[in-house]
């Protein structure tokens, strides 16, 4: 059995789209007879970590899961790309995939050069990506699409749910416009609306727990029309029970296209989901800002999914399926012809 060390699980911030995208590379690794013996958290300093340092010496590749991490020169982002330097590498090849690849620094060319395999996760990333290293980059929409299309929901539609952003003034906006519907219920695609801090020491990481878990409980007294779910699955029971769905969150576009949901989506902090719409031939349409988006609420062809929609979606996620088959197909040929 091929071993693999994977970098950036982004599990640790109890996101259901980080918990999907980290069990499709567990799964599809394990379909390519690949083992996983360690995982690094996000945010993580995989570099003092002696036991993930020990897994990874005795692995036969290294997974980089890049999710939203590289973009705009940030310190984590390049951390992550540092283990091509590390000793306990050796010589074992290192995967970057699923990745965001907006404004980085040109230096950092030095590290994608030393890949033995680039997939981003949208078409304008991969083009970065070859521009400046010259070679050729695959892309794959995220993993958490590559299942395919949900089963279609049996019960009616009647909610509109809201979630949230990055951007607090996003988020704000979003909370005062749940307030002003009945059928409105506000949808975390977290379990809680403060994030975990996985990286932090002990005591503080169990400091930090106890408070999002007060935190979550002051919330919901507050905000009765809140909908903490525990699991992906829960997650994705109330999505189809949506009319139309809210965010600013990349994953629940996501969400929302598997489940075929209609949405309508605020900006995020990088280009990913205008990327992804643009990738599955969707457009803008759906893209919109805060100015707009009272006008949209009232516009009946919001709720709905055009045909063409609908099946530009059915034929994006059939093509992601065979795409990420692909990828993880080289995956497992790039260990075995460099097994240790």
């Amino acid at each position: 059995m091929l071993k693999a060390v994977i970098l950036n699980d982004t599990r640790g911030d109890n996101h259901f789209g980080c918990f999907r995208v980290m069990r499709v590379i567990e799964e599809k690794l394990a379909e390519k007879g690949i083992t996983v013996r360690a995982t690094s958290l996000v945010r993580n300093d995989w570099e003092k970590d002696r036991n993930f340092l020990a897994a990874m010496a005795q692995s036969d590749i290294i997974v980089i899961n890049g999710e939203g991490t590289l973009h705009h020169g940030a310190k984590a982002g390049e951390r992550l790309l540092k283990v091509v330097d590390h000793p306990a590498r050796g010589t074992k090849p290192v995967v970057l995939i699923n990745t965001l690849y907006q404004e980085n620094p040109a230096t950092w060319g030095r590290y994608l050069d030393q890949m033995a395999l680039i997939a981003t996760r949208d078409s304008w990333s991969a083009e970065v990506v070859r521009e400046q290293i010259g070679r050729k980059v695959t892309f794959v929409p995220d993993l958490s699409l590559a299942e395919g299309m949900a089963a279609e929901h049996s019960g009616k539609r009647e909610l509109l749910t809201i979630g949230d952003s990055v951007s607090k003034e996003i988020s704000r906006e979003l909370l005062a416009i749940a307030a002003t519907y009945p059928e409105a219920r506000l949808l975390p695609i977290t379990t809680t609306i403060k994030a975990s801090k996985p990286h932090f020491p002990q005591p503080l990481k169990a400091m930090r727990e106890a408070y999002i878990r007060l935190h979550a409980a002051n919330f919901a007294k507050r905000h009765g029309n809140v909908l903490f779910n525990k699991t992906e699955a829960d997650f994705i029971y109330d999505l189809k029970r949506s009319y139309l769905h809210i965010t600013g969150r990349f994953h629940s576009i996501c969400f929302c296209l598997f489940t075929q949901t209609p949405f309508l989506a605020l900006d995020s902090n990088s280009w990913k989901i205008e990327a992804l719409l643009n990738d599955l031939g969707l457009g803008k349409n759906r893209l919109i800002t805060l100015t707009d988006l009272r006008e949209r609420l009232a516009d009946p062809d919001s709720k709905t999914y055009s045909d063409t929609e609908r099946q530009k979606i059915e034929d994006g996620l059939a093509q992601c399926k065979l795409k990420a088959d692909k990828v993880f197909d080289e995956i497992r040929s790039i260990a075995e012809r460099t097994r240790i």
